[in-house]
Formats: structure tokens, C-alpha cells, sequence
């Protein structure tokens, strides 16, 4: 192992709505999503005399799971003998895509300290057991960018990607999060596909449309009025096929009340970033996005974080140092 150390900042991820689930002879999952450039993680590794990782209890569990994932895959015996610090993240279970992110940073910091061979995002997501649903994230890792997935069917590993679009940068999109609560995750989200009902053909067929003939026309024509009107409506008809879990197209009474309460303030592309409780508004620049912020009252009783960011185009930025020391 060289002695040098690897930083990588990686990007946060919009999640607009899966394409479909529970038939088991069409394709499952797809849809879309968007990279961030905040909130985002950000992974420090060094050699160190044994394995040190520093970061918070419950993050730190799953720091050292993805370490022992990467070290069986190469069938590494010994301890490792590094620093993995985790300097920055976004909160679990927001909606953000925090989980997967975190895998592939460890898996690629790990994999470029030891100078082991390149990976590709197929390889990253084995490796770290990510992308069993949802490839927006993993292929945003690598790409940054607008993403489109087309689904998998049970032979492959995660699915394709169909298209990646650079976003326009002087577009904005506010994060409207409380400051607790989590969305689904784990054995209780497995247990939301489990109950919900199959997704109409003719329903998946409209979400298809919708990102074909609206959607990725919008953003390459940069016609924020078109995208912002077509995404909310996408989101709408992805989020209502959860309605037996959720109550509505948003995650619980207070989401679907909160997303009324945007509307009516003005804001549009509204929608819930996977199962939230991530809200997201977009727009066109970032004094319009500002000016809404400074005008929306703030409930004092159930305060929200309002944030501002705009999209990530390149996927993680990862530094690689000769001198461990820096």
C-alpha cells in the first residue's frame, strides 16, 4: 500500500419515483433522479497502524460493514490498517441517498488506496450491496447529473442506465426538511414493497412518457416552466402508487399537508425526494429561490431547514495525495 491518502466528496441524490414494482415478469424499479452538490459526504482515508474509523456510532457500524464487504470481495485476510474519518454527511434515512453514497465512497476509497484495479459502478454496487432497487444513485456516484434508469429484470445485478443529462446550473432547488423524522429504510421498507399493490402497466407507460416526452426534452431546451410543472406531476403519479403505505402521493398527513402549503405559497416542481421526509422545490435561479425563501413563513412550533443547491454535473470529486501527511 502506497503511503498517500484519498478524499471524496460526494454528491447527494434527488429521487423523483420509481417506474414500477411487484411484477415479477416485467422490468422493476427504474425512474429518475438528480445529483447534488449539498448536502454532500465527505470520506477521508490515510495508512494508519490498524483500523481506526472515526465518525458517529451509527455511521460508523456501517462504515466498517462496507470495509469488511470490500475486504471479502478481494479475499483480504489481514486487518486493515487505515483511517477512514467521515468529515461531513447529509442525516440517515432523509431521502438523500446517504446509504449509497457511503458504500461506494468507502468501497472506492479503500480500492484506491491499496491500488487495486479501477471499478466500474456495477462493481462498486456488489461490492457494497447497494442498487437492489434504485441504480439513480450509483450511477450518479460515477456521473453526476440528471439520471434515468430503465429497471431490472431478477437476472441482472442492478439495472441500466438510459440516460444521463447535465442539469442546468443556474437552476436551483430548495430542501425543505424537518428537523427530525426519517423516511422507510431497511426491513420496514422491504416490507412496504411487499404490501403495495402492483403498478398498472398503463401507469408505468405514463411515468415512461412523461420523462421521454416532457421531462428530458425540458431540460436539454432548459425550458424551466416545462420541467418544473412535468416533474411535479411525475412525482405525484409515483409517490400515489404508494398510497395504501403513505396515505396520499407524500409520505404521511403532515408531507401531503406540507406540500399543499408550498403550492399555495408559489412554489413549483414541488415534490418528495424517495420516501422523504425530503421535500423539494425548483427554481429558476437562485435569487428567485432566495427571494422565496426570505417571503415563506416558518412554522416556530415545527421549524424546517430550508436549503438552497444546486445540481452536481460530475459525480463524486475524488483527491488522491502522495504525502498521507495532507
Amino acid at each position: 500500500m502506497a503511503a498517500k491518502s484519498i478524499s471524496i466528496i460526494a454528491p447527494a441524490r434527488l429521487h423523483f419515483g420509481l417506474l414500477s414494482f411487484g411484477d415479477a415478469d416485467e422490468r422493476q424499479f427504474g425512474g429518475t433522479g438528480l445529483m447534488l452538490d449539498e448536502p454532500a459526504l465527505h470520506l477521508y482515508i490515510e495508512p494508519a497502524d490498524t483500523l481506526i474509523i472515526d465518525a458517529d456510532k451509527a455511521l460508523r457500524h456501517r462504515i466498517e460493514l462496507f470495509a469488511k464487504q470490500w475486504q471479502g470481495y478481494h479475499d483480504i485476510q489481514d486487518e486493515l490498517r487505515c483511517r477512514i474519518q467521515l468529515i461531513r454527511s447529509p442525516r440517515q434515512h432523509t431521502g438523500l441517498g446517504l446509504g449509497t453514497q457511503l458504500g461506494l465512497s468507502v468501497i472506492e476509497a479503500l480500492n484506491r488506496l491499496h491500488e487495486f484495479p479501477t471499478l466500474g459502478p456495477s462493481e462498486r454496487a456488489a461490492i457494497a450491496s447497494r442498487a437492489k432497487r434504485s441504480a439513480v444513485g450509483t450511477f450518479g456516484f460515477q456521473y453526476g447529473g440528471f439520471i434515468v434508469e430503465r429497471g431490472r429484470v431478477s437476472s441482472e445485478p442492478i439495472s441500466s442506465i438510459d440516460c444521463r443529462l447535465d442539469f442546468p446550473l443556474d437552476w436551483r432547488i430548495l430542501l425543505i426538511q424537518p428537523q427530525s423524522g426519517i423516511g422507510l429504510s431497511g426491513p420496514r421498507e422491504s416490507d412496504a414493497f411487499q404490501s403495495a399493490p402492483v403498478v398498472p402497466k398503463d401507469t408505468t407507460e405514463q411515468l415512461i412518457g412523461l420523462i421521454r416526452d416532457h421531462i428530458i426534452p425540458a431540460i436539454t431546451a432548459r425550458d424551466f416552466n416545462s420541467f418544473s410543472s412535468s416533474i411535479s406531476k411525475y412525482g405525484n403519479i409515483a409517490g400515489s402508487c404508494f398510497s395504501s403505505i403513505q396515505g396520499g402521493p407524500y409520505n404521511g398527513p403532515e408531507l401531503n399537508e406540507r406540500v399543499n402549503w408550498l403550492l399555495q405559497h408559489g412554489a413549483r416542481g414541488v415534490g418528495q425526494s424517495s420516501w422523504g421526509p425530503t421535500l423539494f422545490s425548483f427554481f429558476e435561479s437562485s435569487e428567485d429561490a432566495n427571494e422565496f425563501v426570505q417571503t415563506l413563513p416558518q412554522d416556530t412550533a415545527n421549524p424546517l431547514s430550508l436549503t438552497v443547491v444546486q445540481a452536481n454535473n460530475e459525480g463524486a470529486r475524488i483527491t488522491v495525495s502522495n504525502d498521507a501527511s495532507t
